[in-house]
């Protein structure tokens, strides 16, 4: 990374951002020696360079204005997470501060899509404390610098769109489903009761994945795959009960258990391309003992223990990393391959778009059950929905 280069990013990030208060770090952060190991501040170090993973806060509620409060949420989480052991593997995290609120939301908006821009391209991988939901749109928009079309991870208990101009809360995911740069969405942890008929139809016309918290609840890893092939993840406190995230403005009492909570969020650093993960709509003034700062520092805790245990498995570059299966299902012309890693162990299923060109392929994230159902003599749902959205 050239000097020059690292100057610039450095500059604006300054000009954009609001260091840590001061007295969160005199009474968290100064006081734990092991806190000073494993997270350092941007507003001390100065650079981002040799950091694989940063932190940044977005103190802004205006995207959903009854919710007013949420522009203190990253502080709150800052508070427990400068007060817990030090992250597996030695991996370190940069602490960027917060992006100062602009004249305008829309002004907000923009920052956080230029800070995002300069993040990636220097390959930091990026975790977002809203702050509302609705500045999903800018964590979206900033992967228009890939210039390919990326896989979205919703967690959510709920999708929320209309036709309204007024509220960009109700409007930010209909910017994800017209936009060309969305190739899939997968809406996770979602509760039936909260799902109109039209919108499930939508998904599943299009083919997105959607997965219910009851699914979770049987086996969390079935959310496994869903975050595996996602380069973005937005995650929605009211994905999480009540009684585990109590500061939030749309409670339920039920959805995630607050470990299934933090091992989706492993999920999504262990994602080899995942380089963003927002966590939005937690509301400090709707807080019972700090239970909901508690709970997302821990999801980001996992988070990074995820990140620290990627193995590089996707995109793949030597076959000889994996073990090869092939399976005959009667009413299918050809075989299925699946394809398991020798370093995760984690499978894909790989369809082919050309029978006479081997090289024409799309490598899906699958689990063992999918191998198994295909053992069984049946099409795999997981890969009928591909097939049907890639025909």
């Amino acid at each position: 990374m050239g000097v020059i280069l690292l100057y610039k990013i450095d500059t604006m990030l300054n000009d954009f951002l609001q260091p840590v208060d001061n007295e969160i770090i005199a009474e968290y952060y100064t006081e734990n020696i092991y806190a000073k190991e494993y997270i350092h501040l941007f507003q001390q170090v100065q650079t981002l360079e040799g950091y694989q993973v940063a932190v940044l806060g977005v103190a802004d509620y205006r995207g959903y204005i009854s919710n007013k409060g949420t522009e203190h949420a990253a502080d709150e989480v800052r508070k427990q997470l400068y007060q817990y052991a030090a992250f597996t593997n030695g991996i370190q995290l940069l602490d960027l501060g917060n992006i100062k609120a602009g004249e305008t939301y829309v002004d907000t908006l923009v920052a956080l899509v230029e800070i995002l821009h300069e993040l990636f391209k220097q390959n930091v991988i990026t975790i977002i404390l809203g702050g509302d939901a609705a500045l999903a749109s800018a964590q979206f928009k900033a992967y228009e610098i890939f210039e390919n079309p990326i896989t979205v991870a919703h967690v959510a208990s709920k999708v929320i769109w209309d036709n309204s101009d007024v509220d960009i809360y109700k409007t930010y995911l209909k910017d994800f489903f017209l936009s060309n740069f969305l190739e899939k969405y997968n809406l996770v942890a979602y509760q039936s009761y909260f799902l109109q008929e039209k919108q499930l139809s939508f998904l599943n016309n299009k083919n997105h994945d959607v997965l219910r918290v009851g699914k979770i609840r049987e086996h969390v890893f079935e959310a496994e795959p869903l975050m595996r092939e996602a380069s973005m993840v937005t995650y929605n406190v009211n994905a999480i009960r009540y009684s585990d995230a109590p500061g939030q403005p749309d409670p339920s009492p039920n959805g995630m258990f607050g470990d299934e909570a933090c091992a989706v969020a492993r999920y999504a650093g262990l994602s080899d391309q995942l380089m963003s993960m927002g966590i939005y709509d937690y509301n400090p003034k709707m807080d019972r003992s700090h239970i909901t700062a508690k709970q997302i520092a821990q999801m980001v805790w996992y988070f990074m223990e995820g990140v620290s245990l990627r193995r590089q498995d996707y995109p793949i570059v030597d076959e000889n990393d994996f073990n090869t299966y092939l399976v005959q299902i009667d009413e299918a012309e050809n075989d299925f391959i699946f394809m398991k890693s020798r370093k995760s162990d984690r499978w894909w299923m790989k369809i082919l778009y050309d029978k006479k060109d081997l090289q024409k392929h799309k490598l899906i994230p699958c689990t063992y059950k999918d191998y198994l159902t295909a053992l069984n003599n049946e099409i795999p749902e997981r890969w009928m929905r591909e097939w049907m959205r890639l025909s």
